[in-house]
């Protein structure tokens, strides 16, 4: 299955590979759509899908890539990719079944598959508003640490004590908060290509009002619409959004993807959109908002390519 999906490996490493794949605790899929996997809702296939079932099983995909060369990515909810519409000719490692969380009064430790917003939810339930500044954001624990998420002013990594990865080569490491250099809607572990096994985030007395951050998502994001939520990053002291909406480019269409109007920063799958028209109408926007203001948007977006 490797090989049609475009992989330049040869066939008895790929047998080797994928003979050996198949062997660990987990479910191995081919040729695997990654359109239903992606809140965006399109994409191509993967060559080869595999959801471990325990971080022994993660590490291992992860050596077996290494040593065969496979290509390979983490995939997480899949909240804020953009698969191309090749889809993916290695293979793609799936947190869906690493699941798991441990709370306390003084911190949440959950394993990266978990989902965020029963994260949320749950410590909410046990009392603690501390994190609901993350309520109604999208995707899996792991990649919401990965891309730093959160609002204006305070950000998961702010509250991240410890957390477990595996590196490229599949080594098992620790890191503190400061080896991840959290950025806005960044950190070292996308540019480390760094595999997130679980994290630990520190509960505090502070208080966000979940129902509150939730209406106003609903009132000004498509939150129903299929989408990745921001396209672009915003940039200093700017707002994409607004750049966007004051160019005129609220509405405008590349087949079926569509600049949301209700928030510009949001391009929506209207159904059966292709990767190919949301890249196209992403260099619509740039072009257009590059024209008119002179600042060129960053994509807050992942890009997948084949």
């Amino acid at each position: 299955m490797l090989s049609q999906a475009g992989t330049l490996l040869h066939s008895v490493t790929e047998r080797t590979f994928t003979d050996e794949l198949a062997t660990l605790p987990g479910k191995v899929r081919f040729d695997e759509s990654l359109a239903s996997r992606t809140t965006f809702g399109v994409g191509g296939r993967a060559a080869c899908l595999f959801s471990p079932e325990s971080p022994l099983a993660l590490k291992r995909a992860i050596e077996l890539a290494a040593a065969c060369g496979v290509p390979w990515l983490a995939l997480g909810a899949g909240s804020n990719l953009l698969v191309a519409d090749e889809g993916f000719s290695g293979l793609v490692l799936s947190t869906e079944r690493l699941r798991g969380v441990a709370l306390n009064e003084a911190s949440l430790r959950a394993f990266a598959g978990e989902p965020l917003p029963a994260l949320v939810n749950l410590a909410d339930l046990a009392g603690c508003q501390s994190l609901n500044f993350l309520a109604g954001i999208p995707g899996s624990f792991g990649g919401a640490i990965a891309m730093n998420a959160g609002i204006p002013g305070r950000a998961i990594g702010d509250v991240v004590e410890e957390l477990a990865v595996f590196l490229p080569d599949g080594t098992f490491e620790v890191l503190s908060p400061k080896d991840c250099q959290f950025a806005y809607r960044s950190s070292a572990i996308l540019e480390r290509k760094l595999t997130i096994i679980w994290a630990r985030l520190r509960l505090t007395d502070e208080s966000y009002d979940r129902e509150a951050l939730l209406a106003r998502r609903r009132a000004s994001q498509p939150v129903s619409a299929k989408s990745a939520g921001c396209v672009f990053r915003n940039p200093p002291f700017l707002s994409a959004g607004r750049l966007i909406d004051a160019a005129g480019l609220k509405g405008v269409r590349v087949g079926m993807a569509k600049v949301s109007e209700q928030h510009a920063n949001f391009i929506v799958n209207l159904g059966g959109a292709s990767s190919a028209e949301i890249r196209s109408l992403i260099d619509i926007v740039r072009r257009k908002v590059y024209k008119s203001f002179r600042v060129w948007l960053e994509l807050e977006i992942r890009v997948i390519e084949g």
